[in-house]
């Protein structure tokens, strides 16, 4: 995308009331996780969803079964095909398998001046991790982002220290954030319920800030797949549409929770198994409107 697109495009945001969002993430052939959500969260929200197809993923309620990475021509070809025709309001960042398709994404976002999203999936195309052995793509990936949401062992990973408590994950997010000029939105799911009472705590953390923390209702329900990319693509698209990360993140979480709780009335796969990891229902505002009525 040329500096002047970009330029345009964030001058342009502000007036947006058809965002139109893009997705850089993998595939998944289940429909809960990845550019599915993504593409299902954009439009909950109002926005206009393109897609970069990273990876193809064979997976279900179970699991992931298998990962085809895509070429990087490919990954490159679709940037490029976006980027030359079609102004964008937002990015969102999600699994992108390998340090290489990391570059190659990191050097496009560099010439797109709309705000990027990037939630950091540890998941290489191989099945295995992307580590703090992938530094220097990391760093360049960060550096291309407006807001980075990492859930709190994604954040031990991207700051190579262990995470003891609430406070050091706050205090670790900073130093990311400074380093990378980039604001850090702390999640606290994988917090102990019975130590935060009052709610899950997640944390809007920047450089020489204090945190905003935004607490929600803890959500005791096994439809939590893609609660990761729905939430970032949530924010993308509030901020297309033109919000700062604080209001996005007061309009998205209440969202996503009602979201997780209606996620087993979907039927989707086969709950009664003790594997089953279900998808939230990305339509469920939508549903309410369009068919009140209906029982099922």
């Amino acid at each position: 995308m040329t500096e002047e697109r970009g330029a345009l495009t964030a001058a342009a945001a502000r007036a947006r009331a058809v965002p139109r969002v893009l997705s850089i993430a993998g595939s998944d052939s289940g429909g809960g996780a990845g550019i599915q959500a993504d593409v299902k969260t954009i439009a909950a929200w109002g926005g206009y969803g393109m897609t970069v197809v990273t990876a193809v993923t064979a997976q279900n309620t179970q699991g992931v079964q298998a990962v085809h990475p895509l070429p990087l021509e490919a990954v490159q070809d679709q940037l490029d095909a976006v980027g030359a025709d079609i102004a964008v309001d937002a990015v969102k960042v999600g699994m992108l398998g390998s340090p290489a398709v990391m570059e190659v994404v990191s050097a496009w976002l560099e010439g797109c001046a709309a705000p990027v999203v990037l939630d950091p999936v540890m998941v290489a195309s191989s099945g295995d991790s992307l580590t703090a052995a992938d530094a220097a793509a990391w760093e360049r990936l960060l550096g291309a982002a407006d807001l980075v949401t990492p859930n709190l062992p994604e954040l031990e990973v991207l700051t190579e220290r262990t995470l003891p408590d609430w406070e050091g994950a706050l205090a670790a997010a900073g130093e990311l954030a400074a380093r990378h000029a980039v604001t850090v939105l702390v999640k606290g799911g994988h917090l102990d319920p019975d130590e935060y009472p009052d709610g899950v705590p997640d944390a809007l953390v920047a450089a020489e800030e204090e945190a905003v923390v935004v607490t929600g209702s803890w959500q005791r329900v096994r439809s939590t797949h893609g609660t990761g990319c729905t939430l970032a693509s949530a924010l993308a698209t509030l901020a297309g549409a033109g919000l700062g990360w604080e209001e996005a993140l007061r309009q998205a979480k209440p969202w996503l929770a009602e979201a997780m709780r209606r996620g087993e009335a979907l039927a989707v796969g086969q709950a009664e198994l003790p594997g089953w990891h279900g998808p939230v229902d990305h339509g469920w505002r939508e549903r309410e409107q369009s068919a009140p009525s209906r029982t099922w």
